[in-house]
């Protein structure tokens, strides 16, 4: 029997990451909560099944349609998600792990607060560490194809 994998290490912007997984309860719930939010952004995705085994073509992609449902999300689905992933993150540190945002809801780590790109890459390292597996081994693999594709060459 294989041992699960517990974290994954990332490095972000020259920055060592180390990325947890969720608690059983959150990430129940975030699978609840990304599949209603998901779900209409891929009505917009007009993707060619071909693509799936090559570089997917932009051109295959609803960017308008897509972005047009993005903006859709409320701020509150948004903060709950990230919230979520980055209490999950931690940054290694000589002295340890240290938590890149606090239960409390507070940033751990210095200087990230105002690094919106370093913030919004160690939330898409969290959600498809977290629930890629899962979408694979229910079968609804496909759903996350997208996802993993453009999130393969970052």
């Amino acid at each position: 029997m294989q041992t699960p994998v517990k974290y994954k290490d990332v490095e972000v912007n020259g920055r060592k990451f180390r990325v947890k997984k969720f608690s059983a309860r959150v990430g129940s719930f975030m699978i609840l909560k990304l599949t209603t939010i998901l779900a209409p952004l891929f009505r917009n995705l007009k993707v060619n099944p071909k693509a799936f085994n090559s570089d997917m073509p932009l051109d295959d992609i609803d960017i308008a349609g897509f972005m047009e449902t993005l903006g859709g999300i409320s701020e509150k689905d948004f903060s709950y998600v990230q919230d979520e992933c980055l209490k999950v993150c931690f940054e290694l540190l000589p002295a340890g792990e240290t938590q890149v945002l606090t239960s409390t809801g507070h940033f751990g780590v210095a200087e990230l607060e105002d690094d919106t790109v370093a913030v919004m890459t160690l939330m898409v390292h969290a959600l498809m560490f977290n629930l890629t597996g899962f979408f694979a081994d229910s079968g609804l693999r496909s759903l996350l194809l997208p996802l993993s594709l453009s999130q393969r060459d970052s």
